[in-house]
């Protein structure tokens, strides 16, 4: 299905820098859908709705989902799931216990995303990527946090691995270099008034650390090699 999945990561750091409204016009690029599952609805709306500090924020996510940009896909997924969260939550082990990595709502992204064999799953949270694309990172990642060795379920792991082998990452500061690639951030640009020198190399680099300092786990050097290259294609004239 022509399709990315969305989990809580990756729409939060969306919110929290008011760029949910760039998805309405680079669906129509991309020309496919914008999704998520149930458990990303609960945690990005149905629980923020109940608090007043994410109340507004529950409320403009609500506005995008009536409106189209996003949709849910509402489908119950939860024995495969739970496979997938038992997977995962067994791979790693401390001391003779196994080390919680994941929790519901980023699964339930994956198992959608492999139901579907949608093109991409969109996550910001590094633990989920990094599961799946460098477990080894991960697992020394792990043993400098918790200052402790980390032991590996190979077996547990191969079957994730396995599950999870089509599943291609992207984050929100990928999705919205796309954006801006295509000039869907022409609304900021009366700015250049005030800001006239490198007006676009500030304005990406702008989006680029807004998400990350908002919660996308994307490095300094990262961010770095995404603006050499939009210099490099030219994009910043």
């Amino acid at each position: 299905m022509k399709a990315l999945v969305f989990d809580s990561s990756s729409i939060i750091s969306l919110s929290t820098n008011n760029l949910l409204n760039i998805l309405k016009d680079l669906k129509k690029i991309y020309n496919g859908d914008f999704l998520i599952g149930n458990e990303v609805l609960k945690e990005v709306i149905d629980d923020p709705l109940k608090s007043k500090k994410f109340k507004l924020e529950a409320l403009q996510l609500a506005h995008y989902l009536a409106q189209g940009s996003i949709k849910l896909f509402n489908r119950d997924l939860d024995d495969k799931t739970n496979y997938l969260l038992t997977l995962a939550n067994n791979i790693f082990q401390a001391n003779d216990h196994n080390i919680i990595i994941l929790h519901k709502g980023e699964v339930e992204a994956l198992a959608l995303t492999i139901f579907l064999e949608a093109d991409a799953l969109v996550i910001d949270e590094r633990t989920t990527r990094l599961l799946i694309e460098d477990t080894l990172k991960l697992k020394h990642l792990l043993e400098k946090k918790l200052h402790t060795k980390i032991t590996t379920n190979k077996d547990n792991l191969n079957y994730f691995k396995k599950e999870t082998k089509n599943i291609k990452i992207l984050r929100s500061s990928e999705l919205m270099a796309i954006a801006f690639e295509h000039g869907l951030f022409e609304d900021y640009y009366d700015a250049k008034k005030l800001v006239q020198e490198n007006f676009k190399r500030e304005l990406l680099d702008g989006i680029l650390w807004g998400l990350r300092l908002k919660g996308c786990a994307i490095s300094t050097s990262e961010i770095d090699e995404i603006l050499r290259i939009e210099r490099s294609l030219n994009r910043f004239k």
